[in-house]
């Protein structure tokens, strides 16, 4: 009989703007990650590019956004991620300016992010979003 491999998973967190938030380290160091379908590329916060020890690879471009017209971005080299406890290998991320974003959620009382989970993880882990136990089923 097959062993059924079991289900691991990381909470999610509501924010007061109604946006999920999960806890993640990157390189070792603790980040707040919003969870965005929508998001094409996963990125960090540019200013945070020496907090995470995020080394850059190859030119900077041009990358649009939801709120924002051109952004200067750059990718980086792959870097060690966990989410919650769960080990999940090495990512590469955009390094983008995320000030806009962060205003944004102050304004509305939420806390600032780090960065975003972009479809680009969610797809490659085939990550699952239950909505209702507020989890990422890995």
């Amino acid at each position: 009989m097959a062993r059924m491999k079991s289900t691991s998973f990381v909470s999610l967190k509501f924010t007061k703007t109604k946006h999920l938030v999960c806890r993640a380290r990157i390189n070792g160091f603790n980040a707040s990650l919003l969870v965005d379908t929508g998001a094409s590329n996963s990125c960090i916060h540019s200013d945070l590019q020496e907090l995470f020890q995020l080394k850059p690879k190859g030119n900077s471009f041009d990358a649009a956004g939801a709120s924002e017209g051109k952004m200067t971005a750059t990718m980086t080299q792959k870097c060690e991620l966990h989410l919650g406890r769960h080990k999940l290998g090495r990512h590469a991320f955009v390094l983008l300016d995320l000030n806009h974003v962060n205003q944004t959620l102050r304004t509305q009382g939420a806390k600032p992010i780090d960065g975003i989970l972009g479809a680009d993880f969610l797809m490659k882990k085939k990550i699952v979003i239950d909505y209702g136990k507020r989890k990422l089923i890995l």
